[in-house]
C-alpha cells in the first residue's frame, strides 16, 4: 500500500494543481478538502491529478463533487485528470467521467478550462 500524499503547485496562472497519490478515502479526503480550500482562494481552477491514485471512495467523490459545484457556483473550475483504469472506472461508475469533469492529462483538463471561458 502506497502512503497517501498531496502534491500541491503552481500548473499554470490561475490554475493550481493538487497531485494525490495513494489511497484516497475517508481517512485522509480532508486533507484533499483542505488543500481543494486553500486552492480555492486566488485561483480560477483546481486541477485535480490522479494518475497516482490507487483507490477513490465516495468520500473522495464527494469531495470533489462538491467542490466542483461550489467552486462553479463562484465562476471557477475543477477538473480531475490523469485517473488510473480503476480509479476511472469508479468514476465511469458514477457518471462523473461523462460530464466534463475527467480529462486524461492536466494540458487537456486546462486547454478546456480556458475554451470554457
Amino acid at each position: 500500500m502506497q502512503t497517501f500524499k498531496l502534491v500541491e503547485l503552481d500548473h499554470r496562472a490561475g490554475c493550481r494543481e493538487i497531485r494525490v497519490e495513494g489511497e484516497l478515502d475517508l481517512a485522509v479526503a480532508d486533507r484533499l478538502q483542505e488543500a481543494i480550500d486553500r486552492a480555492g482562494e486566488g485561483y480560477s481552477h483546481v486541477l485535480i491529478g490522479l494518475e497516482n491514485c490507487d483507490f477513490i471512495d465516495s468520500t473522495g467523490i464527494a469531495i470533489i463533487v462538491g467542490a466542483h459545484n461550489q467552486l462553479a457556483e463562484e465562476g471557477r473550475r475543477v477538473s480531475v485528470y490523469g485517473p488510473s483504469s480503476q480509479v476511472l472506472r469508479v468514476l465511469s461508475v458514477t457518471g462523473l467521467s461523462a460530464n466534463g469533469l475527467v480529462f486524461e492529462s492536466a494540458d487537456e483538463a486546462f486547454s478546456a478550462s480556458t475554451e470554457a471561458e
